[in-house]
Formats: C-alpha cells, sequence, structure tokens
C-alpha cells in the first residue's frame, strides 16, 4: 500500500472520529427533559400538569394558578392543594387549561411571600398518589404576566 493512501485512509478516520466524537461522549441534549418555561411539570395519575406558575398582584392577597392539565384516561377529579387550602376541579379528557380571567384557581397568598420565592404545590387525581412540585410565584409586573392575575368572578 502506498504510504499516500495510507495517510489518506488515516486522515479520514480522524476527521470521521473528531465529528462524532462529541455524540460518543456526551448525552444528546435534545433527551433530556427539561421545563423550556417559567412553570413545572409534573404527573398524578392519568393527568399531566404542565407549566404551573403561581401569578398574584404586587399589592395583592391572592394568587392565580396558571396550569394546563393533560388527560389521556376518562374525566376525572384532581385535587390541588397550596398551603392549607385545596380546590377540586373536574379534568375531563384532553386539554384543560386554568389562569385565564374565565376560569382560574385562586388560592389566598400568605403575608411572607415573595415574588420569585418558589411555593410548594400538589396535584393528586382520584386515588394516585400526590405529586408535589416547587411552583415559582411571579408578580403581574413581570412582561407577559400583567393579565394573568387572579381576577374576581363575574357577576352571574
Amino acid at each position: 500500500m502506498q504510504p499516500r493512501t495510507v495517510a489518506a485512509a488515516a486522515a479520514a478516520v480522524v476527521v470521521a472520529l473528531t465529528a462524532t466524537g462529541c455524540n460518543i461522549f456526551t448525552p444528546q441534549a435534545t433527551l433530556i427533559e427539561y421545563d423550556p418555561s417559567d412553570g413545572v411539570s409534573g404527573k398524578t395519575g392519568t393527568v399531566e400538569f404542565h407549566n404551573a406558575t403561581l401569578i398574584g398582584e404586587p399589592e395583592g392577597d391572592a394568587l392565580n394558578l396558571s396550569v394546563t392539565f393533560t388527560n389521556a384516561g376518562e374525566a376525572t377529579v384532581v385535587e390541588v392543594r397550596y398551603d392549607d387550602q385545596a380546590q377540586q376541579i373536574r379534568v375531563p379528557e384532553g386539554v384543560t387549561t386554568y389562569g385565564f380571567p374565565d376560569q382560574q384557581l385562586v388560592f389566598e397568598s400568605g403575608d411572607d411571600l415573595t415574588f420569585g420565592s418558589l411555593q410548594n404545590v400538589s396535584f393528586q387525581a382520584d386515588g394516585a398518589e400526590p405529586t408535589g412540585v416547587n411552583v415559582q410565584a411571579i408578580s403581574t409586573e413581570f412582561v407577559g404576566y400583567e393579565t394573568l392575575g387572579p381576577v374576581e368572578p363575574a357577576a352571574g
């Protein structure tokens, strides 16, 4: 074999290993699950919750839980707990979103609440283990959250 052929083959091997070397030693980043927004996600029973965030007015005493539920099974009841408060909501099959003025989960905030802090919120579907997560409390002064604070229900 000619020295040029051996050198060319060696160079091709080096280029191939260099081009794929990162994937050999480092896990592929697209396979790592993460929450791409301010909220957190989790699962309880057949119900998944996504982008859970507590939003409140700077001088207010209430927080709106903005969250999207995805239910792959039959309609179920989910109990949502914040501090010593609990609300039960019916989550039908499919996607259900809370947090906008027409459908909110409002909780009283404590006197020691600091916006930007993490607050424990738990979710429990019928008969499933409760799933507790640390949810960020965000002020309506933050850009993009101005209209998501708690509102009084419309008089009916």
